[in-house]
């Protein structure tokens, strides 16, 4: 009984890490698009283009970790 407790521990503290992780892949992409832009000078697409990827990104990050956590 103590495993299954403490698996199902492990479960909540990896599935309430995923918010963090998708808030990290965002605020990446925010710093590499602003440097992009202004490396490049094309503003604001530099900013959603690495925005739009980084929460793409993310979104498929935080999705395969939650299926391979929550299907166990």
């Amino acid at each position: 009984m103590r495993e299954e407790k403490r698996s199902g521990l492990v479960k909540l503290g990896v599935l309430s890490a995923l918010g963090f992780e998708f808030v990290a892949f965002t605020l990446i992409g925010v710093f590499l698009g602003q440097w992009l832009d202004a490396r490049f000078d094309i503003e604001p697409w530099g900013l959603l283009g690495s925005l739009l990827l980084a929460m793409i990104a993310a979104g498929v990050h935080v999705a395969a970790i939650a299926k391979r956590f929550i299907l166990e």
